[in-house]
């Protein structure tokens, strides 16, 4: 039960709820689907005067432009796990989605937007749209600003996001159908949320591009990127050690929570990344 009191706003239109905020600030939360957000304030961690919903807008839609899917900030995971575009331009989103814990409650609730919004280090959102090299349109009063998903997060529950600014909405750009991708993670049981989480893609060429994001481990994703040769693109290569370790590098002394310290989700990183890869790298051999 929430036992703060506070004022509902349910604007009706982009330009009412960007003036909405841009009048309130840092008195108002966003609400998306609700599934962090809600219990956040029933638990008393959250205690806005002021909550903006978002369900007039209709920003739940997913669309195919030229090089790019636009996923409305609204769209739940339900509505990814059921798109054709998403099935067949951005694979590793689906399998991302088609993973998340809490079944269809939480499908059928939780958005895309408000999980990447809120930043919450364990969730499965952050690092995978890093990793995809998505941007996220912010709309204020005055206009609209593009971030890259890696410019976006600032630390553990922490944004670029301006107090007058509403995410309505996240491109993401199309996934090249010769390119392999994995999205992996660990977890102490079926029903809790990620400790580490790894979406990986490999590009095969002479020159073969592997990019990897990590979440979880770090307050912020942690994001590596190289070039291999196309003979090095198998399970037992030296590069992928050296990756998994400068992925721990870039770590630190790790994120900690009430699920895990920081020292463990450190400790396991390396074999969540090395599992990750050498599963992409099998998927480019089949």
């Amino acid at each position: 039960m929430i036992g703060q009191p506070f004022h509902y706003h349910a604007p009706l239109t982009l330009t009412a709820a960007a003036d909405l905020l841009g009048a309130l600030a840092d008195d108002a939360v966003v609400l998306g689907g609700g599934t962090m957000l809600v219990p956040a304030m029933s638990a008393n961690q959250v205690r806005p005067a002021n909550v903006i919903g978002l369900s007039a807008l209709k920003l739940d839609h997913i669309t195919r432009r030229a090089g790019y899917v636009y996923i409305g900030a609204m769209t739940t995971y339900a509505q990814l796990l059921a798109s054709a575009d998403i099935a067949h331009s951005l694979p590793l989103l689906r399998l991302m989605a088609d993973g998340i814990t809490g079944g269809p409650s939480i499908w059928n609730q939780g958005t895309l937007g408000g999980s990447a919004a809120y930043a919450n280090p364990a969730s499965d959102a952050p690092a995978c749209l890093v990793a995809l090299q998505a941007s996220f349109e912010l709309l204020s009063t005055e206009g609209v600003r593009t971030l890259p998903a890696r410019d976006f997060y600032l630390g553990a529950f922490r944004t670029a996001r301006r107090s007058t600014e509403l995410l309505i909405g996240i491109r993401v750009p199309v996934q090249d159908a010769a390119c392999a991708s994995h999205y992996d993670k660990h977890k102490s049981c079926a029903s809790s949320w990620p400790i580490v989480t790894v979406a990986s893609f490999i590009h095969p060429g002479p020159q073969a591009q592997v990019r990897l994001a990590v979440g979880g481990a770090a307050a912020c994703p942690v994001y590596q990127a190289r070039q291999v040769d196309r003979a090095e693109l198998h399970p037992s290569a030296a590069w992928i050690d050296d990756l998994a370790a400068s992925v721990v590098a870039g770590v630190g002394e790790g994120w900690s929570d009430e699920l895990a310290d920081g020292a463990y989700r450190r400790a396991i990183t390396a074999a969540v990344v090395r599992r990750n890869l050498k599963t992409t790298i099998e998927r480019i051999q089949r």
